[in-house]
């Protein structure tokens, strides 16, 4: 994808795009197993997540930025290990997503770094105490601006393990982002935006230089922090971000019009740098499609409602809360458990303006895939699911012969429904259990299988697991 004045290109065409950021696509957050086997998704929560954003219209998605080593973290594995030293089995993770998404036919926008310090994310100033220095030397240290560098150069010229292609040269990449929403930089160490701007704005300058020395074929978006004038007049600098949420917008006092605040954003850009809103929503279903058709009717380029998660390996979802606010993490299709924010509503809107965007004709949901695997945990079973699957059969079977009977139909795999449950929720409770068979008593013994059904057809079943009780 190549930047013509304040639009994106894909061959002759022009690419634009709806859907949803995936901040955990490149590692797991939230309900990690206490040996953090779990925390680089693996080829099934990829093809999960990616074949979601497919069926949602989606042409482009956004991770979140890479993890840096913490100690307070309790050793969950990074990609940035070390000073200059990177975990290869991270690495790796990503080389499979990249790989993958040329199959699934989205393109990836990745961050940088982090300027926040979130739990097992972590950012800037871990990256500078790696070098033996306080949090806010990452911007203005030489030292440290030329280990950034070596982190830069490590990723632009790493070659993928999984198709050989150098991630430089490789198309599935939509842009590098310098990082992830530099402007609550200064605002959440309550530093002055004054002080810092004009020094962030030389860290972006000096970066986005060096990125576009060593990679001049892909895009560079900047992360904000800065005089959006001089970003835009940069030369390095493609990509102008926007991040609209209603919900914060409100605590801070702000417009909370999200339509109104991309247009202005897009009057600042038109003519000469590509807007991209891609992090929106935490907001009214009317307030957030308004922004969508604003998006559409506009030279926006794309935009991302924040955000979607993948189903467990291991059975049901990962989960995240968004700031105590009603919304939940997105699940494909969309499920009850998500009425409070319409989540399945949401995504149906989104997923046909996804396709407006991009002028194809509207396309029915595949049926879902894979079969899923039934499995026990404790005194029930729970399941890996199948991507687009709006719910789930369960049979039974007694003995080794007889016909399976059927014992339960209409089962949802997403069942946390509210900040409150979300937050109550040990870690070490998950997989959940996602049903029991009420009617079995001490001594039965029976044979269970699984299917996942939504409205254009259902899977294979499952393999059989035998309980005994």
């Amino acid at each position: 994808v190549r930047r013509v004045g304040d639009k994106l290109y894909e061959g002759e065409k022009e690419f634009r795009f709806l859907g949803l950021a995936a901040p955990n696509l490149q590692a797991n957050e939230n309900q990690l197993r206490p040996d953090f086997s779990n925390r680089f998704p693996d080829e099934y929560e990829i093809r999960d997540l990616l074949g979601a954003l497919q069926q949602l219209g989606a042409r482009a998605t956004r991770t979140f930025a890479l993890s840096v080593y913490s100690p307070k973290d309790g050793g969950a594995p990074v990609y940035i290990s070390g000073h200059r030293e990177y975990n290869e089995e991270a690495f790796q993770c990503l080389d499979r997503i990249l790989a993958l998404a040329h199959e699934y036919d989205v393109r990836i926008i990745l961050p940088f770094i982090a300027s926040q310090s979130f739990a097992t994310i972590r950012g800037v100033d871990e990256f500078a105490h790696l070098s033996g220095k306080p949090g806010p030397f990452f911007w203005i240290d030489p030292g440290i601006k030329a280990d950034f560098k070596h982190f830069l150069s490590y990723v632009l010229n790493r070659k993928n393990t999984v198709n050989g292609v150098l991630y430089k040269d490789d198309p599935a990449i939509l842009a590098w982002q310098l990082g992830n929403e530099f402007g609550s930089y200064s605002g959440d160490r309550r530093m002055d935006y004054g002080i810092w701007e004009p020094v962030i704005l030389d860290w972006t300058r000096e970066m986005a230089a060096y990125i576009k020395e060593v990679d001049p074929h892909h895009l560079v978006a900047e992360a904000g922090g800065c005089s959006r004038e001089a970003l835009i007049a940069d030369p390095n600098i493609d990509i102008i971000s926007d991040h609209l949420y209603e919900y914060w917008n409100r605590m801070a006092g702000r417009s909370t019009d999200l339509a109104a605040l991309a247009q202005e954003s897009w009057k600042a850009c038109q003519g000469k740098k590509v807007l991209l809103v891609d992090e929106f929503g935490l907001g009214s279903t009317e307030n957030v499609v308004s922004l969508m058709e604003a998006i559409i009717d506009s030279g926006i380029s794309g935009g991302l409602l924040w955000s979607i998660r993948s189903h467990r390996r291991d059975g049901g979802w990962y989960y995240h809360n968004e700031g105590g606010t009603p919304i939940n993490s997105y699940h494909f299709p969309g499920f009850s458990n998500g009425h409070t924010y319409e989540a399945t509503r949401m995504l149906e809107l989104l997923r046909k303006r996804a396709f407006a965007i991009t002028e194809r004709d509207l396309i029915p949901i595949h049926a879902p895939k894979p079969t899923p695997v039934l499995m026990q945990n404790g005194a029930g079973l729970t399941w890996r699911g199948s991507t687009g699957a709006s719910s789930y059969e369960i049979q039974r079977l007694s003995g080794e012969r007889g016909e399976w009977q059927t014992v339960a139909i209409g089962l949802e795999d997403s069942v946390i429904a509210d900040a409150a449950t979300f937050e109550a929720s040990a870690e070490s409770a998950f997989p959940l259990t996602l049903w029991y068979d009420a009617s079995a008593k001490a001594g039965d013994m029976f044979s269970y299988r699984i299917r996942g059904v939504n409205v254009s057809g259902a899977t294979q079943w499952s393999e059989a697991v035998t309980v005994k009780y």
